[in-house]
């Protein structure tokens, strides 16, 4: 091959990096099927995978400020060396913790990446500014948020939807879904589930390809 079939090859390289939360893995339905549909929409799926965290990070603000370092440091050392060189070629779907350290990667490094975030945190939404502050505010089309109205990680509603709002960002908020988009009604979830991936699969451009 040569170089500039390879230069061609390498910008039409498409990633989506899966990041998980501390305690929800890639292999979980929200992760595990949007990453599918990603593959459906022509990324390479790059499982990011997190460890080592101080139990206890939920209410404590120090601890989860070395949470967020940790998982930053994590997810850093597992992303190329030369991702920022090509723009709009990385997709971060993520949930909990890894929303904020994926917005964050994309800030520092400079990616334009797309995004997909999964209850995300009240400080993932300072994150979010800083994002579209830093890139500008077109951005925000690059970008989805799904929210559950009763995620005792992130409980203030207010706070996620006029940031939301203000960040002119797409919010999808799932009635009654805690932390885990999830109800504790199995018919319930699964219908939820199906309506996420419908707006995941739209998100990504796949049409009715989504739906097969």
């Amino acid at each position: 091959m040569s170089d500039i079939e390879q230069t061609i090859t390498a910008t039409q390289e498409k990633t989506a990096y899966i990041v998980p939360g501390i305690g929800y893995t890639t292999d979980r339905s929200l992760l595990y099927f949007s990453g599918k549909l990603a593959e459906k929409a022509g990324y390479t799926r790059k499982p990011i995978h997190f460890g080592g965290f101080e139990k206890g990070v939920k209410g404590d603000e120090e601890k989860m400020k070395r949470a967020v370092r940790h998982a930053y440091n994590q997810l850093t050392e597992q992303l190329p060396d030369d991702l920022g060189k090509y723009e709009q070629q990385a997709l971060f779907i993520s949930k909990s913790i890894g929303t904020q350290v994926s917005l964050m990667a994309d800030r520092k490094c400079r990616l334009g990446a797309k995004h997909i975030l999964f209850t995300p945190l009240p400080e993932t939404m300072y994150e979010l500014r800083l994002l579209l502050e830093a890139q500008g505010s077109a951005r925000a089309e690059d970008i989805i948020i799904f929210h559950g109205l009763k995620d005792p990680w992130a409980p203030d509603n207010e706070l996620i939807s006029s940031e939301a709002e203000e960040c002119k960002v797409t919010l999808c908020q799932i009635t009654d879904a805690n932390h885990s988009l999830e109800t504790g009604s199995v018919l319930t979830d699964i219908g939820n589930l199906r309506s996420v991936l419908e707006e995941v699969a739209e998100f990504l451009n796949l049409g009715q390809m989504g739906k097969n």
